[in-house]
């Protein structure tokens, strides 16, 4: 039978690597420690693996004890490839990786990351990395003091996963694998909240507007009862783990898996967009794409919460408006 995929880290000697027990430090707890005290990393547990992420970047993809994936890009130093000197890079990736397998992980943080900083604003020259960027900074603002938790970000539903896309299929003729920007827990309620965050007008619009996102989620984790428990039961898992076995959430952080998943947006609000100046505008923006038919006549967004945000505040308050 195919391996069906489910976030959560499954491998028990992996797990057990990340964990202090009875005073002993299994090989990989270090890392977890120092993603602990810095106020830059987060953690996101994967199927069987895990990936720590600066700055939306993610800096470390961990599936053993001694092996560490990253993107080799990130040592790039010129925009055009056929200038790069590649021996360079494959020299850094061995010095990265080593630093890693000898359990130098503050060292290799630092050595990756400043690398990935640089790449970032001279080579792709801030292509692509702002939304990096405000998922991070949305992460470190929602922890278990606030109103809500993230506790997962960049959300792909999987075709092997229980609550696979059953929608139609796409103008190639392939299945869609839906992504979502924040799963997160909603405190005063403990409800399990999947938002997708919204920047700017020119981000509501299809593809990949608002209609098509909340027609994702119809057609994968709300499709019916048994796929909105799958997902339900598949997060508390990682709560379990991120909470009890690696420390990283408060332990009064919890989800009632009696309640459905919602599914909403958070928009932040554009001060660059001049023909819409003010929150209020790009709100009237918003719902009218929130308005829309879709697919077949249906509209698949009217009915979901938005949270609105202003430009740089990332604290998700309240149950949003419909």
């Amino acid at each position: 039978m195919e391996k069906q995929f489910k976030r959560g880290i499954h491998d028990e000697s992996l797990l057990k690597s990340l964990k202090k027990e009875e005073g002993k430090e299994g090989k990989l707890y270090p890392l977890i420690e120092l993603v602990r005290q810095s106020k830059d990393l987060v953690l996101q547990i994967r199927d069987n693996y895990f990936n720590i992420y600066y700055l939306g970047g993610n800096v470390a993809e961990v599936e053993s004890l001694n092996r560490v994936k990253f993107d080799k890009n990130y040592f790039r130093k010129c925009e055009n490839k056929a200038d790069e000197d590649w021996d360079a890079i494959k020299a850094n990736s061995e010095t990265a990786k080593k630093l890693f397998k000898e359990g130098k992980f503050a060292d290799y943080v630092d050595f990756v990351t400043n690398d990935m900083k640089f790449y970032w604003n001279n080579v792709l020259k801030g292509k692509g990395v702002e939304e990096k960027k405000a998922q991070h900074a949305i992460c470190l603002s929602n922890t278990d003091k606030d109103e809500y938790t993230i506790l997962d970000l960049e959300y792909q539903v999987s075709k092997k996963s229980q609550f696979h896309y059953r929608g139609k299929r796409n103008k190639d003729n392939f299945i869609p694998t839906p992504r979502f920007d924040i799963i997160a827990i909603r405190n005063c309620d403990h409800k399990l909240c999947v938002i997708e965050l919204k920047k700017g007008v020119k981000a509501l619009n299809d593809p990949s507007g608002v209609q098509e996102h909340a027609e994702s989620f119809a057609n994968t984790i709300g499709y019916n009862k048994e796929s909105r428990i799958a997902f339900v039961n598949e997060m508390n898992n990682v709560l379990m783990q991120k909470r009890n076995d690696l420390g990283l959430l408060d332990k009064r952080v919890t989800i009632d898996t009696s309640l459905e998943p919602e599914f909403m947006f958070a928009y932040q609000f554009d001060s660059t967009d001049k023909s819409h100046p003010t929150l209020d505008s790009q709100k009237r923006v918003f719902k009218y794409y929130q308005d829309k038919k879709y697919v077949d006549g249906v509209n698949y967004a009217y009915d979901k919460r938005v949270l609105w945000l202003n430009e740089g505040d990332y604290t998700l308050k309240g149950k949003g408006e419909l």
